[in-house]
């Protein structure tokens, strides 16, 4: 397990006490860093799950790729970290170097993408369409984007507005409901909504409130997929971090361990039906 473990052997020389309570503060700083990744990301779930157009929702997608686009950057350099580890005797990367990652989530998945492969993993980083439009929204929201509305209140941007990407991703899930769940979801916005009734969308357009009612259940939808697009995204991340900490153990003498990583995302081998179902993931 990722816990820290008692060490039941007395450390009486002072050269390595100090080098056994500096592994135990790095340990203790990773299973930190798990924590935080793990959270980051079922928040993000949640809050996408549960986002909609409607007054009362559309906070919730702000809140999503807020989590997600911190998960997703922190759960990669992660993986950078433990590969640089493997690579220079068990050091760590210096702050200088973590920063010139920066948040580029696009950048730092082809990073890893490489590592899968280097490692000649089964389970390979390759994203689909929707999952490339995805990454694509994180990416520009964790670099930039997240300050789009204060940026565009102080001055004219050249960035898009992430809600307005963000639609594309559930319009593109909405495709990929069966027609007659389309059809359905059609009639009913028919009977609840006005041609000549108007109200504003979340991107601040114009719609009929026909539309804003399909809008709404469409996107009720879609939602379940786009999570199930996420996790398949990150599913092969368990198994590049499993190969990593298998390594580094294998490396490792008995005065240096670190947590079994892959141990913080159990939900990343999530089954479809599952996911599909699922209205709350559990921290």
């Amino acid at each position: 397990m990722f816990f820290l473990k008692k060490r039941n052997s007395k450390v009486s020389l002072g050269s390595q006490k100090v080098n056994l309570t500096m592994h135990n503060k790095e340990y203790l700083l990773l299973v930190q860093e798990g924590h935080l990744t793990r959270s980051a990301l079922i928040g993000g779930l949640n809050s996408i799950r549960k986002s909609n157009i409607d007054d009362n929702s559309r906070g919730l997608f702000y809140s999503g790729l807020f989590e997600l686009a911190t998960g997703f950057e922190r759960l990669m350099k992660i993986v950078y970290i433990l590969d640089y580890k493997i690579n220079n005797d068990f050091k760590n990367p210096s702050d200088n170097q973590l920063k010139k990652l920066s948040h580029d989530t696009k950048s730092l998945f082809g990073k890893c993408a490489g590592l899968a492969l280097k490692y000649n993993l089964k389970n390979e980083l390759i994203l689909n369409e929707h999952q490339t439009k995805i990454l694509d929204v994180l990416s520009s929201f964790g670099r930039v984007s997240r300050y789009y509305n204060l940026i565009e209140l102080a001055n004219n941007n050249n960035e898009t507005d992430p809600i307005s990407q963000w639609l594309d991703v559930i319009d593109d899930h909405v495709w990929e409901l069966r027609n007659d769940v389309r059809e359905r979801l059609q009639q009913i916005a028919l009977s609840q909504g006005q041609t000549d009734a108007w109200c504003q969308h979340i991107n601040g357009e114009p719609i009929t409130t026909i539309d804003f009612h399909y809008y709404m259940l469409t996107t009720e939808k879609a939602n379940p997929h786009i999570i199930w697009s996420i996790i398949d995204m990150l599913r092969p991340f368990y198994s590049l971090l499993h190969e990593q900490v298998r390594i580094l153990h294998d490396k490792w003498n008995h005065e240096k361990s670190i947590p079994f990583m892959y141990e913080f995302f159990p939900f990343f081998l999530t089954h479809k039906h599952v996911v599909l179902k699922r209205k709350q993931w559990a921290l």
